[in-house]
């Protein structure tokens, strides 16, 4: 738990920021009731048919498991997208679309919940690195289209044996459609190429702050890019309920806590200021 002075301390360096890079990754969710799966003992709990079989995360969110598995890969998917729907974005994600609406702010997720954007953030202000969940592709790549899809649900789905039926199809092509995410072992993802340019061209400029949210030591993509930033100059909060999480970026601003009682207490700090 962060002490009230650091909380001040972070209050008054979002005061003065005019641009803010938000990072948000696993833990920033989390708080949403939506499962990390880092911890398999965890995601083989919720899925017992899977432990049967030996298929872990890594194995069903692969282009290899939608080749060989099918039936398993969506259901793995479709689980997700009924667990996402049922539940919600966190006051969190509200308090970083209210202080965007004060500052020039961009947020870089490594979610693929879609909880940015479905909480209110603005399109051209986010960058998915790993794609979205409510967004289909062609898994056979018959073009780099993708589109948006948020019925739920999408897929008929047997919970007991955790199988999928009566799967999305390519508009296109008429086949099997995947979700467009970054999957593991993955070369058929097709991007995003506007979240690049919009992400591109933010960075461009200089940046005042950054937050670092929820960052995991499996997937540190977030705390490599706040290390750039940190050893630049630029002051960055990390926020991570991990006492061990600031090992990278190593910043003075580390708050031990959940994401989103950091941010519900930093905009209460930040509103008596």
């Amino acid at each position: 738990m962060a002490n009230p002075e650091t909380i001040q301390t972070c209050a008054r360096l979002l005061q003065q920021a005019g641009r803010m890079l938000v990072l948000t990754s696993a833990g920033m969710s989390a708080d949403s009731n939506i499962p990390t799966f880092r911890d398999k003992d965890g995601y083989w709990r919720n899925f017992p048919p899977f432990k049967e079989k030996g298929l872990e995360a890594q194995d069903l969110a692969s282009p290899w498991a939608f080749r060989n598995e099918l039936p398993h890969a969506w259901a793995f998917y479709e689980w997700r997208r009924r667990n996402a729907n049922e539940n919600e974005p966190h006051e969190g994600y509200h308090v970083l679309n209210r202080w965007a609406e004060n500052r020039d702010a961009f947020i870089h997720t490594t979610n693929t919940d879609g909880y940015h954007l479905r909480s209110g953030c603005s399109a051209d202000r986010i960058k998915e690195v790993h794609g979205s969940m409510w967004r289909l592709q062609c898994l056979d790549v018959c073009s780099y289209d993708f589109w948006n899809e948020e019925s739920v649900p999408l897929c008929g789905l047997d919970h007991e044996k955790m199988l999928a039926s009566d799967y999305p199809v390519c508009p296109r092509c008429n086949g099997i459609a995947r979700p467009h995410i970054l999957m593991f072992g993955d070369g058929e993802y097709t991007g995003h190429q506007k979240q690049e340019d919009n992400f591109s061209d933010f960075i461009r400029k200089a940046v005042d702050l950054v937050l670092l949210i929820g960052s995991s030591g499996a997937v540190p993509t977030n705390d490599y890019i706040a290390l750039q930033f940190h050893q630049g100059g630029t002051p960055v909060i990390n926020i991570n309920l991990d006492s061990s999480a600031n090992a990278i970026v190593n910043t003075p601003y580390f708050l031990v806590m959940k994401g989103k009682d950091a941010l519900t207490q930093l905009d209460e700090a930040l509103n008596s200021l």
